[in-house]
């Protein structure tokens, strides 16, 4: 391991100053760089983060260890030159950084100089402009605070300490100044004191003083092309959802995360929700592809579209393929519930390509699968016969055993369009017996259509009608709408057994599938697990 990045104490020299930083935790590195300017670091630190990540609490330059400010020092600028002598010192290619705060100003200046040094970007509670506006925005919510929850006359207090514009003189006439307004930054912190009041009587500040405080990075940030998560709580009286929502819309492809019952230190406030929150640049394209597909099955193609056009820009601009495959793949799925076939074939085989170039065998997976419902649903069932078969050769080879089962679910159709009923039913039997066995819940609506798509081959249209029936509810039960394929079988099954029992047979044969459970309606027990 690099010794700067071995656990413990770090500093060096840079520009006459020590620069000091603190390592703890495993993982991707992480880079914190806490707020003010001229606070310290330590109320950054979490261990919970330190389970993930190696983090790098850096002491601001003007703080604690870090000193002296250099002469001259500017609001912003200064911090990140020091910021990019700490990167180079620890010696990774690319660094995650969180930035809380004035610390999300440093990040956000440091991810669009230098974007190839950035793997992914946390801007918690902060935001990318401090004009005149951002501070009487402030002025105004400070002033309501004491209105806005308990606390009485200690509230007030807090409210005017933290307005108190007296000049202070030392170091300690500034940390005694924070510590009095501390309140204010927190949604509840006279209902929750006795869990925040350890952070407010040991944070530190030193005096730091700058020409100007005003910045706007909001036109700068389209050049941000690492993996962004805004975090923001719901009454950060200074840095609230308006500068949160600004911050997403000038960051191509960011997620936002609203910490609803969270100020200005959601770490302590929410920290379950701040954990997973900062968590997801760590795990991006899982988290982006898990969004796309949910909104997708919740039936919001304009979302699924805007979504997958913002990931598939960021990804561009990083040379990442997998955002640029997600982005594709949701995309070509959309098409395809529109019967746009040729669009969405174009847009997988544009996908397959990135994927193929990248040598990443996982990335292949997701456009092979729409590629074989393209020609499914466009009546070439020996081509899609043989997509579904090198998708499942794909997953087989990728340990992937859910999605080894939903190719043979779709291989199954195939097998019953081309007239292989008895291949079918058997695809299905073992289909079901691996869902009930493996305890693949989210697959039983699948099931459904299954069942009703055979019993219509068989000519059992009373059971096509309960299967309809059980399918329906099972997907409203799961608040998704079919995949498209599934949705033409499930629709030809409906068709069909209107057509052979007639509206009040199917009707009651429908009502009693919609309230079978899946034990019952496949006569199968769960497996132990």
């Amino acid at each position: 391991m690099n010794s700067d990045l071995s656990p413990g104490t770090h500093g060096f020299q840079h520009r006459g100053t020590t620069q000091t930083y603190h390592v703890a935790g495993e993982g991707p590195v992480m880079i914190a760089h806490s707020g003010g300017p001229g606070v310290d670091h330590s109320y950054l630190r979490s261990s919970r983060l330190e389970e993930h990540f190696t983090m790098v609490y850096v002491e601001p330059v003007g703080t604690g260890g870090s000193r002296p400010l250099p002469a001259g020092a500017t609001y912003v600028d200064t911090y990140v030159d020091f910021l990019s002598a700490i990167v180079d010192r620890l010696g990774v290619p690319r660094v995650h950084i969180l930035g809380h705060s004035h610390g999300g100003l440093v990040a956000q200046r440091f991810a669009f100089l230098h974007p190839e040094r950035v793997a992914g970007l946390v801007l918690y509670s902060s935001t990318p402009v401090t004009d005149a506006a951002f501070w009487a925005a402030a002025t105004v919510a400070a002033d309501a605070y004491p209105g806005r929850g308990s606390g009485g006359a200690e509230a007030r207090a807090a409210r005017d300490a933290l307005n108190d514009e007296s000049p202070v003189f030392t170091d300690e006439e500034k940390t005694a100044a924070l510590r009095a307004g501390l309140p204010v930054y927190f949604a509840d912190f006279w209902g929750r004191r006795e869990e925040f009041e350890p952070l407010r009587s040991a944070v530190r500040s030193w005096r730091v003083t700058f020409e100007t405080t005003a910045v706007d990075y909001r036109a700068d940030l389209a050049a941000v092309s690492a993996p962004t998560v805004v975090i923001c709580g719901r009454h950060d009286f200074i840095c609230g959802p308006v500068w949160a929502e600004a911050l997403h819309r000038s960051i191509v492809g960011s997620r936002l995360v609203m910490l609803e019952d969270s100020g200005h230190f959601g770490q302590v406030e929410e920290p379950d929700r701040f954990l997973d929150a900062v968590l997801l640049v760590r795990d991006w394209d899982g988290a982006v592809a898990t969004e796309l597909r949910a909104v997708f099955r919740g039936g919001d193609d304009a979302a699924v579209t805007r979504m997958a056009l913002a990931e598939i820009e960021r990804a561009r601009a990083a040379g990442e393929p997998a955002g640029q495959v997600e982005g594709m793949y949701a995309m070509a799925r959309v098409a395809l519930r529109a019967g746009n076939l040729a669009r969405s074939e174009e847009l997988a085989s544009s996908a397959l390509r990135i994927a193929e170039r990248s040598g990443v065998r996982r990335l292949e997976e997701r456009p092979r699968h729409v590629l074989a419902a393209v020609a499914r649903l466009s009546g070439r069932h020996a081509e899609a016969r043989e997509r579904y078969l090198t998708s499942i050769a794909l997953n087989t080879e990728l340990g992937q055993p859910e999605l080894v089962n939903a190719e043979y679910h779709n291989l199954s159709f195939i097998e019953l369009r081309m007239g292989h009923l008895d291949r079918a039913r058997q695809l299905f039997a073992e289909g079901r017996e691996r869902v009930f066995r493996n305890c693949y819940r989210d697959f039983v609506p699948y099931l459904g259509v299954a069942a009703a798509a055979m019993a219509t081959a068989d000519g059992e249209f009373e059971r096509a009608a309960r299967m309809v029936g059980f399918s329906d509810s099972a997907y409203a039960a799961a608040r998704q709408l079919p995949d498209p394929d599934d949705a033409a079988e499930l629709d030809a099954a409906r068709a069909a057994a209107l057509t052979a029992v007639g509206e009040a047979e199917f009707a009651h044969a429908y009502a009693m599938g919609a309230v079978l459970d899946p034990a019952e309606a496949f006569h199968l027990e769960w497996g132990a697990c």
